[in-house]
């Protein structure tokens, strides 16, 4: 289990930390949790931003003919306290003190200040034997369009499994029936998990 970020804002179905490394968030579709006391919540990676600490302040260019691209941190190493890089994660289910996985909302969101870390690709497995919880990234409300938030949940969640395709194709059939209604959503997002050949 590896420390990512802090959360820093925390709501009943979402949490925005910050990295602990600039310019690196968790990868988009990434399974991540908070292990708060015999509780574990677990949420999806929704998005990610690198930014000023100051948001009044934009950020203003720093590169040259001969400067650019990562000497521009060698050039100016003080970027590395001016600049944050944040990620937010959709809340997705949690664990109690029975060990059982619950694939809903949580009863109480994550405290702020507490560590966001990784999930092992053992924890991913056995969060991912059921996809109950596609229902909540379907119907997602945020900065990405849910049904591509959701395929890039698969892809890693396939990829975390080994590359498992039973779980891929499983994870499709369950699309398929939550988006019978919605074809152009549906082709959207079953064009993006096809492994590549």
């Amino acid at each position: 289990m590896e420390r990512i970020g802090e959360i820093v804002a925390t709501s009943s179905n979402s949490l925005t930390a910050v990295s602990f490394t600039l310019h690196q968030p968790p990868a988009l579709g990434s399974l991540v949790k908070v292990e708060e006391g015999r509780r574990t919540v677990y949420g999806v990676v929704s998005f990610g931003t690198t930014t000023g600490l100051d948001p009044g302040r934009r950020v203003v260019r720093r590169s040259t003919e001969e400067v650019f691209d990562a000497a521009i941190y060698a050039e100016h190493p003080q970027l590395e306290k001016t600049l944050r890089t944040e990620f937010a994660a959709l809340l997705v289910g949690y664990c109690g003190p029975d060990g059982r996985v619950h694939q809903h909302l949580p009863p109480q969101p994550p405290p702020l200040h507490y560590s966001v870390c990784t999930c092992e690709a053992d924890e991913v497995v056995r969060f991912s034997q059921q996809r109950l919880y596609f229902r909540l990234l379907l119907a997602a409300v945020g900065e990405l369009p849910p049904e591509q938030l959701l395929a890039a949940h698969i892809r890693e969640t396939t990829s975390a499994r080994g590359d498992d395709q039973e779980w891929l194709a499983a994870a499709a059939r369950e699309v398929a029936a939550l988006l019978k209604g919605d074809y152009d959503r549906l082709m959207s997002l079953l064009q993006t998990i096809e492994p590549e050949r």
